[in-house]
């Protein structure tokens, strides 16, 4: 049964990044590389490259991956690399199957929005599903995890370098409008991912080592705990501390559960950690 529902999530999964895929390339062809502009990350350099020199989007962007899976692989493991591998490859596929025509306007700067939210949208979807569209996600990724930083704003300075090249070789406006199509897909990902906003959750229950034990098991993460005893029913109770990202919530909040359904859970946002905490995706 166990099995079953693996391949049934694999399944969903990996239908998930090919949407997230045929979404993002819908956006570059029908709305940024019409208007001249340019997205963030090695598919925008590849895109730049394609207005200079015409090269096809999809195989540079497939070329220029393979050393960056090759360091996902080394840190952010196998499925990672797995979805990676399947998003960059149907990403030139869709690249090449949806031709580069206008869709809906040929205004720049609501193809710089639009472009940008639809683009953020896609690659949202790949990076919920536990891979990613390649490219400055795979560093960014391996950044935020390491040393919890913002993954919307280390995209961002990044790509600011593809901006000014936008400039240099194009007009200078174009340049805004890039950066403007570049910051709506970073702020549309950062918001409907927050993958990197932290939580501290503190649990009430009557079954701390059971409750501890399935946390550690099943978020690898650590929990401090200890003795309490309640005021009203003058019951010995145990306090669990735990500190997780903002997506881990939902099962935390089974796993804690699962073992005792009477729990008390209090959630507070957490700013700053200072100690020993790996930022899992």
């Amino acid at each position: 049964m166990q099995e079953k529902k693996h391949w049934w999530k694999m399944i969903i999964e990996v239908a998930g990044v090919l949407m997230g895929t045929a979404i993002l390339a819908f956006s570059i062809n029908s709305l940024i590389v019409p208007s001249h502009l340019i997205s963030g990350g090695v598919t925008g350099i590849a895109i730049l490259l394609y207005h200079l020199f015409g090269w096809s989007v999809g195989i540079q962007n497939v070329v220029y991956n393979i050393p960056l899976l090759i360091l996902g692989y080394k840190f952010l493991g196998k499925k990672f690399v797995g979805y990676t591998t399947l998003s960059v490859a149907s990403l030139a596929f869709f690249l090449r199957m949806i031709p580069v025509h206008y869709i809906w306007t040929d205004n720049i700067l609501l193809s710089a929005i639009f472009g940008g939210i639809i683009s953020g949208i896609g690659i949202s979807i790949v990076l919920r599903l536990g891979g990613s569209t390649g490219g400055i996600d795979i560093v960014s990724r391996v950044v935020a995890k390491y040393f919890a930083l913002n993954i919307g704003r280390i995209t961002l300075v990044i790509n600011s370098l593809i901006v000014l090249a936008s400039g240099y070789f194009f007009d200078p406006q174009i340049a805004m409008y890039t950066l403007i199509s570049i910051y709506a897909t970073s702020r549309t990902y950062d918001v409907l991912l927050n993958h990197v906003g932290r939580i501290t959750v503190m649990i009430v229950t009557s079954k701390g080592e059971q409750v501890a034990d399935a946390i550690t098991k099943t978020m690898k993460r650590g929990v401090t705990f200890w003795n309490a005893n309640g005021a009203y029913t003058h019951s010995d109770k145990q306090v669990l501390f735990c500190v997780i990202v903002n997506v881990q919530w939902s099962t935390l909040k089974k796993t804690i559960l699962s073992e005792d359904e009477k729990a008390f859970i209090s959630v507070i946002p957490t700013q700053k950690i200072v100690g020993n905490f790996n930022q899992v995706w």
